[in-house]
């Protein structure tokens, strides 16, 4: 899509944490990228096959809310149940009266020989330094990771 976006996302300096700056032509795209580039900081998304389907539902009364929620969803998924995503998914976000994710990701079981282990593991999403904003023709969603 041709919307100015300047990347899919890029990840910025910042002290014992990853700020992380994720791009879309559209909010949900943003959202979807966002989700990627927290993956990509701990093994490499490109390696992970779509072969296991998750439905994935999160709500909060604002988008700032919703983006911790959504990125903390991820963070159990990998920490808990050692689930890797992979770059497919699919996601919706509503709103009536707060806002609703309703996603599907698609992945599979973390393997470190075939989707490798770039060195960082994160331990928590925070509200530092976040932001959610449209520019012109593409939506910036920024956040910090605690490493």
């Amino acid at each position: 899509m041709a919307c100015g976006k300047p990347t899919d996302y890029k990840y910025g300096d910042h002290v014992a944490d990853v700020l992380i700056q994720a791009y879309g032509c559209t909010l949900e795209e943003a959202f979807i990228n966002a989700a990627i580039a927290l993956g990509d900081l701990t093994y490499y998304t490109q390696r992970v096959e779509p072969k296991v389907v998750r439905e994935v539902v999160v709500e909060y009364d604002d988008l700032e809310g919703l983006l911790f929620k959504w990125i903390d969803e991820l963070l159990y998924l990998f920490d808990a149940e050692k689930f890797a995503i992979s770059r497919k998914m699919h996601l919706a976000i509503r709103r009536d009266g707060g806002y609703r994710i309703e996603a599907t990701l698609y992945g599979e079981s973390y393997d470190q020989e075939k989707h490798g282990f770039t060195g960082l593991i994160v331990k928590a999403m925070t509200f530092h330094m976040m932001e959610i904003k449209q520019i012109g023709g593409y939506w910036l969603v920024q956040y910090v990771v605690d490493i």
